[in-house]
């Protein structure tokens, strides 16, 4: 048996990895921890006699649609503090490293995995040890061919997952599979109560009766929409979290977070406006912190049949009427945004640099031509203000757009609007031409998990995943071949080809800026760190009072 060697599929990311960093300061007003839900009351260290508060606010952009991380389908920063899964990435060296899992180890063909568990995880809310069964538990839901999860795609290489005592689990592949651990620290492998799913089944995930990970924090209620309520996990085995109450405040607009960490309604917030930023990073008492980030923003096209973008030239005609690089520079530049070079972030492994998409407006008339429609047609375009200047990107589309024949329709919707758009529905429930998306893997750092799940073709005509029913059959047999290729030179030959393929032959989408991560804090915050894949570590968070 061989231990813990797949840490390569990181190469070329490593490098990128974000180091947990530390923002500490002094002077300022402390924010209010106000809440109907929990306390404000501080606690004193007896080491230095500094006071803490009990509780931690957060103002983020939007909610969960689920809190069952194998149906989530929206971000996964609540359910990262609610449950843990077998492995995670080590934001220090990029490597991977076990997390509910002390070790592993797999066969010389890689076909079988062997998990040594903790001893001692609780579950948050029950108390109850996590033992094998609940790992098998959790993979027979996923896996479930008669009910697949919304996952079931990016497990599906798992054959079975057996138990040969209670700290013993060993899962063997269906086939040669690329990225085993990297897609065993996503989200939706998350490790379950196995008691909670025999209980609730399909209902989990939406009150807190039924949620019971093994994660920093225990679920308390959840409003949807307004706010998320947490406690700090008295069986969490690594110890306690750095705040006892945790609240995350639903703030969709940008102007209206700003105005909260200035006003001390909240501690931290994510994504502040573009044009907030400036302001705020000139503001006593207020800590912006940046890096550049893993996700992308981008208008995807709704390849379904009947609609105009379902044309492989007009997709390409409308790729190159669009400036991206003029766009992203007026609306993102301020905050160091650039256009995207590819259809995924630099730090995954496989990414291959293609550029900015190409701005040809005479092409595009050419290609416009070509494809039946010279003078042009309307065009159908969803966007969401959850984005940063989402708005103002349709705008900016519609502008270029109408310059070669293309009346452009916005349609702003709410974030309900746009979660129920990408949550398996048919294609005559999609009315869009191009609809905005953010771009971006399930947690892991592997290509796999930015491309296959999302763009190859549908296989039950839903778009659970493939969100604007794309399909693409040379797409197909990249993604789907560079997964089981063991060869890791290889696989990046594939990925590449892949992505030319998407990012400018057959279009998938008009890509524009890399993100990057921003955030706000009061200078209070103490401990604000995030992982190899970005996500805040709002479990090591303290606030002093």
């Amino acid at each position: 048996m061989r231990k813990k060697t797949f840490s390569r599929f990181l190469q070329g990311a490593v490098s990128m990895v974000m180091v947990a960093s530390m923002l500490t300061g002094c002077g300022g007003s402390a924010a209010s921890t106000s809440s109907s839900n929990a306390s404000a009351e501080t606690a004193t260290t007896a080491a230095d006699n500094v006071e803490y508060k009990d509780t931690l606010v957060v103002g983020e952009y939007g909610d969960s649609d689920s809190l069952d991380p194998q149906k989530n389908v929206s971000h996964d920063k609540i359910e990262r503090e609610l449950y843990e899964g077998l492995l995670e990435i080590d934001p220090d060296t990029g490597e991977f490293k076990g997390c509910l899992a002390e070790s592993w180890e797999h066969s010389d063909d890689y076909m079988t995995w062997t998990f040594h568990l903790r001893k001692g995880v609780k579950f948050a809310s029950s108390g109850k040890e996590m033992t094998s069964a609940d790992v098998v538990a959790t993979f027979d839901r996923l896996l479930d061919k008669e009910h697949p999860g919304r996952y079931y795609q990016n497990v599906e290489f798992i054959d079975t997952v057996t138990a040969p005592d209670d700290y013993t689990v060993v899962m063997t592949l269906a086939h040669a599979f690329g990225a085993v651990e990297d897609t065993l620290t996503q989200a939706c492998t998350f490790i379950l109560n196995k008691d909670y799913i025999d209980q609730y089944g399909d209902d989990m995930g939406f009150d807190p009766a039924t949620i019971d990970g093994t994660g920093p924090y225990k679920l308390v209620s959840w409003d949807v929409d307004e706010q998320v309520v947490m406690e700090a996990s008295e069986n969490w085995w690594r110890g306690e979290a750095g705040t006892k109450n945790l609240i995350v405040k639903i703030i969709p607009e940008a102007s209206s977070r700003a105005m909260a960490i200035e006003t001390g309604e909240v501690d931290i917030i994510d994504r502040p406006g573009v044009d907030d930023v400036s302001r705020l990073e000139n503001t006593d008492g207020l800590v912006v912190f940046k890096k550049p980030g893993y996700g992308i923003h981008g208008f995807q096209y709704n390849c379904s049949e009947g609609h105009v973008t379902s044309d492989t030239k007009v997709r390409q005609a409308i790729m190159y009427a669009i400036d991206k690089e003029t766009i992203c520079q007026a609306l993102y530049g301020s905050i160091g945004e650039t256009a995207t070079h590819g259809p995924v972030a630099p730090q995954y492994f496989g990414y291959v640099d293609l550029g900015v998409q190409p701005y040809d407006p005479e092409k595009a008339k050419e290609l416009l031509a070509e494809a039946g429609y010279p003078n042009g047609f309307d065009l159908s375009v969803m966007t969401y203000n959850g984005y940063n200047k989402g708005v103002e990107l349709a705008e900016a589309i519609k502008d270029n757009l109408g310059k070669v024949g293309i009346n452009v329709i916005i349609d702003s919707v709410d974030g309900a609007t746009f979660n129920a758009s990408l949550n398996g529905i048919t294609p005559d429930q999609m009315s869009w031409d191009m609809f905005i998306m953010g771009y971006g893997g399930l947690g892991g750092l592997d290509c796999d998990g930015c491309l296959r799940r999302v763009f190859v073709t549908s296989s039950d005509g839903l778009n659970t995943n493939n969100y604007g029913w794309y399909s693409n059959a040379r797409v197909d047999e990249l993604l789907n071949g560079a997964i089981v290729e063991m060869d890791q030179e290889k696989r990046k030959e594939m990925y590449k080809e892949a992505q030319q393929i998407l990012y400018l032959d057959d279009p998938v989408a008009v890509y524009f800026n890399l993100r990057s991560s921003i955030f706000v804090m009061t200078d209070k915050v103490e401990g604000f760190s995030m992982n190899a894949t970005q996500r805040v570590e709002f479990e090591k968070i303290k606030v002093r009072a």
